[in-house]
């Protein structure tokens, strides 16, 4: 029952346009493969693969089996001696007409700006002509889309459509280019390879690895952990995944990309294409500047990622994901555990800060837990201007009243301690803000407002 509640709560209503957005809009994934994106469920997007029309053309002459005939170009003249070629089928008129050279026709080609159809007096055919059309499905009837660009598509036309195979996107040639995309001089996990060394023979690693994902062979190797100083003294955990599992997770981050980039809100920043910190805090400029907004709440979760359950994560991947094979491969990152003082430490919950697949699991858990129930709430109970900008598990909320900031900071604990979260009583502030807010504070005999 209280999955249904979240998950009917969680989605309601598709997810409009950005809240607020930072001054360059463009971003997005490469496509990165060209295979066809195979079956779905809930009303799957296929585009019609009909053959692009095609132009006929006329034989040269000489071919017996188009009958083109040399044509007379005095019709009723006779040269003087007698019986020859004519257009008819009478062999004894026309005869010194012969042609010296072949005629052939000249138009233009159906590539290009200029098609064949506009010569032939018939309408231009539609769509792309220059372009494959994508390979037929089992059907014969309707096709498949055409790579990642098709699952994105379909992504962003339904959001309520799930994913049944994507599994066959992941190709030894996006595990090339997953492989160049990792940082050259990053830490080594517990296989001890690095970079450089899996960069040797690296057609055939790739080939290799390819061949144990889809054959079910693959095996998450645990992280190994390792500990960074924090600000306020205390030491981060860290896991340093192996290799090859940076490779696989690093692939499948390009797939989901291509459907979960079509679903987070406009607010949600870091770790996503052309949504850095610096985005953020643009964004962040503009609402305020631009919105009365006397009080801001200030907002951080505690240990996040090591906090992230992993029954609401598997359930929060299914609302868009029904490939078995790729939930099969996340429940292998999850459960892999870390490797410390030589010995396994199995995990329960949470996801190691420094895997790859880690920031996107992280935004996916948030839009759930908190974007969508943040944009509701908005809608339903905000008394004038609302902003909300958040990066990771880093929060800003700005409100016009103390009062309506109260009431939301209340219920935003309520929610996050359905999911296993709870915030940060020494990061998380309430601060009164705007021009008016240091008269305010002196009004009622109080210091500077905070910062």
């Amino acid at each position: 029952m209280l999955h249904r509640e979240v998950q009917g709560e969680a989605l309601t209503g598709e997810t409009d346009g950005p809240a607020i957005e930072p001054r360059n809009h463009k971003f997005g994934m490469p496509m990165l493969l060209s295979e066809a994106e195979g079956n779905t469920e809930h009303g799957v997007l296929r585009q019609s693969c009909s053959d692009p029309a095609r132009s006929e053309t006329l034989c040269t002459s000489g071919s017996p089996s188009h009958r083109n005939w040399e044509i007379s170009a005095v019709p009723g003249a006779q040269a003087p001696g007698g019986a020859g070629k004519a257009k008819s089928h009478n062999p004894a008129v026309h005869v010194a007409e012969k042609s010296d050279t072949s005629v052939v026709p000249e138009k233009p080609s159906n590539k290009g700006p200029g098609p064949a159809e506009i010569v032939e007096e018939r309408d231009v055919a539609k769509g792309s002509t220059d372009r494959p059309p994508a390979p037929r499905t089992l059907s014969r009837i309707n096709c498949a889309s055409m790579g990642l660009e098709g699952v994105r598509e379909a992504a962003r036309r339904k959001k309520g459509m799930q994913f049944t195979a994507l599994l066959h996107h992941i190709t030894p040639q996006l595990l090339a280019q997953s492989f160049y995309a990792l940082r050259r001089d990053a830490a080594v996990g517990v296989d001890g390879m690095s970079w450089r060394e899996y960069e040797e023979g690296l057609l055939q690693r790739v080939t290799d690895l390819h061949a144990k994902l889809h054959s079910g062979a693959y095996r998450a190797i645990p992280s190994r952990r390792v500990y960074i100083p924090k600000a306020d003294g205390r030491q981060r955990p860290l896991g340093i995944t192996s290799l090859e599992d940076k490779i696989v997770q690093q692939a499948v981050v390009t797939v989901l990309n291509a459907i979960y980039e079509e679903d987070f809100l406009g607010f949600s920043y870091g770790f996503r294409p052309g949504r850095s910190q610096h985005d953020a805090l643009d964004a962040l400029t503009v609402a305020l500047k631009g919105q009365k907004v006397n009080w801001i709440l200030d907002a951080d979760i505690t240990s996040f990622f090591d906090e992230i359950d992993h029954e609401w994560m598997l359930m929060f991947l299914g609302h868009r994901i029904a490939d078995r094979r790729m939930l099969g491969l996340i429940c292998k990152w999850l459960q892999a555990g870390v490797m410390e003082d030589g010995r396994r430490v199995a995990a329960t919950k949470g996801t190691p800060q420094g895997a790859v697949i880690s920031p996107l699991l992280a935004n996916i858990y948030l839009h759930y837990v908190l974007d969508l129930w943040a944009r509701q709430w908005r809608q339903r109970h905000a008394r004038g201007d609302v902003i909300v900008v958040r990066y990771a598990d880093d929060s800003v909320v700005g409100f016009r009243t103390q009062w309506q900031a109260q009431q939301f900071l209340v219920q935003l604990q309520e929610r996050l301690a359905r999911f296993g979260l709870s915030l940060n009583a020494s990061k998380t502030r309430l601060i009164e803000f705007g021009r008016f807010a240091a008269r305010n504070r002196r009004k009622r005999g109080l210091g500077k407002p905070e910062t």
